[in-house]
């Protein structure tokens, strides 16, 4: 894994996520390796030879530009962390630059953003927790986690590095306990992997709203992913392969999403398609 120290002219980039005008990255790169991941694009951005997964860039002047970049906010904006990284990867244990961020958003003077300054988080880390301090002092949070299965093996193939569900479920219901705002994001529902009954079944009462999404094959990903859908099970990616391109399969499946919310009475905020008549895989 290839650490490096970076700085950066901007921490807080515009975004096009509803209620949220900007996003936060504090790094370049996720250790969490998760071999389905969207954000690999990234990587044409960036100097890295290494794969997605093997290095991390840290923005070491992060909250040194945020209090700059903040003066720029309209009242009543907010702020979406992290859209292609995860702002509590093993690397934030060490650097603590989320924690320096939000630290900042905190003591945001008032007469500045006098709404406030909205913060939804999303990780796959319960590192998340070491923050509740931080996070119960904001006026409008939220936080979420990416959960895509259940099956701790099946974890261990797509998402090598995150934490375990089992973690991520207790966080979510530490937070929730402790009167933070909670959600899931069902993300990227994988075809023969992905148990929509047993997830919707955990998250029943821990969460005020979930979202979905399809996978996302738009950017390289392919053959990692068959890789692993193979070592969860070697008579699967025919059947996968076929139901990833099929817009009536994906249908189906965002039925199936709206039903089990239905049944365990968990709002949808959203659910995201990604197949198109022009995608080429």
């Amino acid at each position: 894994m290839l650490i490096s120290e970076i700085e950066t002219k901007h921490i807080l980039t515009h975004s096009k996520l509803p209620g949220l005008g900007y996003s936060i990255n504090p790094y370049v790169g996720c250790q969490h390796a998760c071999v389905y991941c969207y954000a690999r694009f990234m990587k044409r951005f960036t100097n890295h030879d290494e794969p997605w997964g093997q290095f991390v860039d840290v923005k070491v002047n992060g909250t040194k530009v945020f209090d700059k970049d903040i003066l720029k906010v309209k009242s009543g904006d907010g702020a979406f962390i992290a859209s292609v990284t995860d702002a509590y990867q093993p690397a934030e244990a060490q650097y603590q630059l989320t924690r320096s961020l939000l630290e900042r958003i905190v003591n945001i003077p008032p007469e500045l953003l006098l709404d406030g300054f909205a913060i939804s988080i999303l990780t796959k880390s319960d590192l998340v927790l070491r923050d509740l301090d931080l996070l119960k002092r904001l006026t409008k949070i939220s936080v979420g986690f990416s959960i895509a299965m259940t099956n701790e093996t099946a974890c261990q193939l797509f998402e090598p590095r995150c934490s375990p569900i089992q973690k991520r479920l207790d966080a979510l219901k530490t937070l929730r306990d402790a009167g933070i705002k909670t959600y899931a994001f069902i993300s990227p529902i994988l075809p023969g992997v992905t148990d929509l009954s047993s997830i919707f079944e955990a998250l029943e009462g821990i969460v005020e709203y979930v979202c979905g999404e399809t996978l996302n094959m738009r950017c390289g990903n392919l053959t990692d992913v068959l890789s692993a859908v193979s070592l969860f099970n070697e008579e699967l990616p025919p059947e996968f392969n076929q139901n990833i391109r099929s817009r009536s399969y994906w249908k189906s499946v965002e039925r199936e999403f709206y039903r089990l919310a239905q049944k365990h009475d968990i709002p949808v905020n959203n659910f995201f398609h990604h197949i198109s008549s022009e995608h080429v895989y």
